[in-house]
């Protein structure tokens, strides 16, 4: 196995037959490239580590068996109480796609299509599509977040509102 990669291109000259075995490391500003966000608009999520993980690559034919698992910390906002915290994406994935180019791409195919240039793929582009699926339905800070007053908006994580008329409560 070599050792972490810092991008995910593999050239098909001289594929090995056993496939390929590798751990990466993608640098945020590169996945957040293939994420396609905008740093100036502070869009989320805003990524605090690199993307890190463990590929296995198998190639028959034109179809590539992708395996592996990733992990990477980022900032996140709390569906209930709108707070931002550090959280932590991963997830585990099996599939297969198409390799495009090699002239025997399979049209009614259910995978995707990794584009091929010259003799080099990038697996990046498939790494943001597996990171946005493994993306939660609902974030939130802890597990028992309160939330917010739903009459004056106060963070009942930080200890019961003042609501005008209803003296301290905690709803």
């Amino acid at each position: 196995m070599e050792s972490v990669r810092d991008n995910l291109e593999f050239s098909l000259e001289a594929w090995p037959e056993a496939g390929i075995e590798c751990d990466f490391a993608l640098p945020p500003n590169v996945l957040s490239e293939a994420l396609k966000l905008d740093p100036e608009e502070g869009e989320t999520p805003r990524l605090l580590t690199s993307m890190r993980g463990h590929l296995s690559l198998a190639l028959a034919g034109n179809k590539l068996r992708v395996r592996g698992f990733f992990a990477v910390k980022l900032e996140l906002v709390c569906h209930r109480c709108l707070a931002p915290f550090t959280g932590r994406l991963d997830d585990k994935f099996d599939d297969t796609v198409q390799i495009a180019g090699t002239g025997d791409e399979d049209e009614d195919a259910l995978s995707g299509l990794v584009p091929l240039r010259g003799q080099v793929f990038d697996l990046t582009p498939l790494m943001a599509e597996f990171f946005w699926l493994a993306w939660p339905y609902k974030a939130l800070c802890r597990p028992d977040c309160a939330g917010l007053c739903p009459d004056c908006g106060a963070n009942l994580n930080e200890g019961p509102c003042f609501c005008e008329g209803s003296g301290p409560t905690r709803h």
